[in-house]
């Protein structure tokens, strides 16, 4: 019963919670997205190291950036490009993307009238950003050592990307 000592109305904080996570998690979702698209750019797609122009390379990852996250993991899947592990932590990864956009509205709505159901909600939500934050480095791993395999400097193009992050964060 709603009235209920068990039952009581989402609070500002409890509910500014939520939305937070919501946004973290579509925030770090993208990151993985990011990830995997860059992955099938250089590794499906360019394949080796000035093989194809740079602005044309630009553009394959502009147009992969544009599939959804099942769509790049279709790719990543027929073409071999991650370890079965990790694909299979990807797959598991969607799942939980669906729920999040698509359903967690509806089931876990209710649930947030209860406390046991507002901590059930804000752990999957606080589950689902860390598991994103963990593939991302597995995915940004597998590029790694793709590029390494290729003889590129890895480290040499994180520093100049470090360089590139502080520069937009208004640094030197």
């Amino acid at each position: 019963m709603l009235g209920s000592p068990s039952h009581r109305q989402v609070n500002s904080e409890e509910l500014e919670r939520l939305y937070l996570s919501l946004g973290r998690g579509v925030w770090h979702l993208q990151y993985v997205e990011d990830a995997l698209n860059t992955l099938i750019t250089i590794k499906h797609e360019v394949k080796t190291p000035g093989r194809i122009p740079e602005a044309e390379a630009r553009e394959l990852l502009a147009k992969h950036r544009r599939n959804t996250l099942g769509t790049s993991l279709k790719v990543v899947r027929s073409k071999g490009l991650v370890p079965p592990e990790l694909l299979d932590s990807l797959g598991r990864f969607k799942d939980e993307r669906d729920w999040l956009v698509h359903r967690s509205q509806n089931t876990h709505g209710d649930l947030l009238y209860t406390d046991a159901g507002r901590s059930e909600t804000f752990t999957r939500l606080d589950t689902f950003t860390e598991e994103a934050r963990r593939l991302q480095k597995a995915v940004l791993l597998e590029i790694d050592k793709f590029l390494n395999a290729a003889g590129l400097d890895v480290a040499a193009a994180e520093r100049m990307a470090l360089k590139n992050v502080g520069r937009l964060r208004g640094g030197a």
